[in-house]
């Protein structure tokens, strides 16, 4: 998929890096060239890309200088597979970007700004990048920062969704029930999706249950025995661990359910909320998957989107870096990937390609709601 890239240059005069500098003399011996939003610890941006967008590219000196510093800008593939190794992320460098980019900061200046426009495109389960590094020095007698010489950009394109909303219907065991091949084990999965409940005023709605009946399952539910039942309670491993009871109804929740072979951890909009430690840890035995089936214990009204199920323990990295956007289907880590957007209907396709369609029964899918978006 390629994508149209136009590059606008606009010298941007700026205030000095360090206090004092506005009476300096110019200065050479020393000098420095750097990327302003690269300022060590911040390694990437996120730009929301809907009719497109422009990326300033800021190029700043440490001293100004009494003759042009003009620098070349490189685009590196290496910088965003290192960045990608380190956060585990999946971003694809854009296409197109331009190879004869460069900036020059007039004499007496101290920053000149690039600006790298991006024009909308479809997403298609891919979160793209720039990388941006300082290449050469092609004019003035300044050095080009190691530590702050290179920034990763990334392009986001908002998740604008149709969402089910569904209710318990008939007897525990019914609901949504996943089809295709079960039948394997796996030492570590993460379960995470987006879920919002309209309230939670009875225990044992539970919103995802997966594994095997014999030696047992896991089973993730809003409530248990004793109210009030704004919390969630996973049971696993002959244990049980659950939130607080602070859950506020009508809200848009991300939750993410790991387990790493000894340690499970809950996940709540991509911080850590509750770890447990298994009393009797276990591969899991994949059997099914199911939603929503706890018949008509499961009273109000739950919507679910873009569930995703692993057979890996995602990092907290991971989860943060792709709890609002789409993400590649075909990732072999994906046991099921069911983004639950059809808009109608009562069949929720697995784009994982492993074949694992979800099916609710009559009654469980009351309504789609349209527009819904994570970010804001």
């Amino acid at each position: 998929m390629k994508k149209t890239i136009s590059s606008i240059f606009a010298a941007v005069s700026a205030i000095m890096l360090f206090s004092g500098c506005d009476n300096a003399e110019y200065k050479v011996i020393g000098n420095i060239v750097y990327l302003s939003d690269a300022d060590g610890v911040t390694k990437a941006a996120t730009y929301t890309v809907e009719d497109g967008v422009d990326i300033p590219v800021s190029v700043r000196l440490a001293q100004k200088t009494d003759r042009d510093v003009s620098v070349s800008l490189e685009f590196s593939q290496a910088d965003l597979d290192a960045y990608n190794g380190d956060n585990g992320t999946e971003y694809v460098c854009l296409d197109g970007l331009p190879s004869d980019a460069s900036v020059t900061i007039p004499a007496g200046s101290i920053s000149a700004t690039y600006v790298l426009h991006v024009d909308d495109y479809a997403a298609e389960g891919t979160t793209y990048a720039v990388p941006v590094r300082l290449g050469e020095v092609r004019e003035g007698d300044v050095m080009v920062s190691a530590g702050q010489g290179h920034f990763i950009y990334v392009l986001s394109k908002p998740l604008i969704v149709s969402v089910p909303v569904m209710t318990g219907t008939g007897s525990e065991g019914t609901g949504v029930i996943a089809g295709g091949e079960w039948g394997f084990e796996v030492d570590s999965w993460t379960f995470e999706a987006w879920i919002r409940m309209s309230a939670y005023s009875t225990n044992n709605q539970s919103f995802f249950r997966t594994g095997a009946a014999n030696p047992g399952n896991i089973f993730m539910r809003f409530g248990d025995a004793n109210g009030p039942f704004n919390y969630i309670q996973v049971k696993i491993y002959g244990g049980q661990v659950q939130t607080a009871s602070d859950l506020v109804a009508g809200r848009w929740y991300h939750w993410a359910m790991v387990y790493d072979g000894n340690v499970f951890t809950i996940y709540r909009n991509g911080e850590k909320d509750v770890e447990y430690t298994p009393t009797k840890p276990s591969r899991m035995v994949m059997e099914y998957a199911r939603m929503m089936d706890t018949g008509y214990m499961f009273r109000d009204e739950c919507s679910i989107s873009q569930a995703r199920f692993w057979k890996t323990a995602r990092t907290q990295s991971e989860i943060q870096s792709n709890m609002y956007y789409e993400i590649n289907p075909e990732n072999p880590g994906l046991i099921a990937y069911w983004p639950m957007d059809e808009g109608s209907g009562s069949t929720f396709r697995d784009i994982s390609g492993n074949g694992r369609d979800m099916v609710a029964a009559d009654g469980v899918v009351l309504r789609w709601e349209d527009g819904v978006r994570f970010d804001k």
